[in-house]
């Protein structure tokens, strides 16, 4: 695997580390701080700029954030000094004792400064869970 998909993938699981970790400092490490960065997180409308984002983190790691987070489907590209990530997020959250488990699909972009990356959007959209049929026992 060449080094800047190495680098890439490397970046995008420090996201999703701070992310389940609600550590707002490591999830500062991954953004680019300028106006040009974008997000939208699930059922959100877009968030323009680092400060924004950074006070949406805040926000969703104060109040608790998810318990849990995997990702599932995760493909690469590498154009130059962009390289984005697509994958399935998988979160937990535990609400009144229960785990209640959300999908996304999400989109992640990085852009390359120097030698390292930086996120420049994250563009996560609800999935509909997949529905299994329930037994009704009665009926039988």
């Amino acid at each position: 695997m060449p080094e800047d998909f190495k680098e890439v993938l490397s970046v995008n699981e420090m996201f999703y580390k701070a992310l389940e970790s609600g550590n707002l400092g490591l999830m500062e490490e991954v953004w680019v701080k300028d106006p040009r960065a974008k997000c939208v997180h699930p059922g959100w409308p877009i968030l323009l700029g680092w400060e924004a984002i950074r006070q949406s983190w805040k926000n969703i790691f104060d109040s608790g954030g998810p318990t849990k987070i995997q990702i599932s489907n995760v493909t690469v590209e590498i154009s130059g000094d962009l390289a984005w990530i697509t994958c399935i997020e998988h979160i937990s959250h535990v609400i009144r004792d229960q785990v209640q488990i959300n999908m996304a699909h999400a989109t992640n972009i990085f852009e390359r400064h120097g030698s390292h990356w930086l996120m420049i959007h994250h563009h996560a959209s609800p999935m509909p869970m997949p529905r299994g049929k329930v037994a009704d026992d009665k009926l039988q």
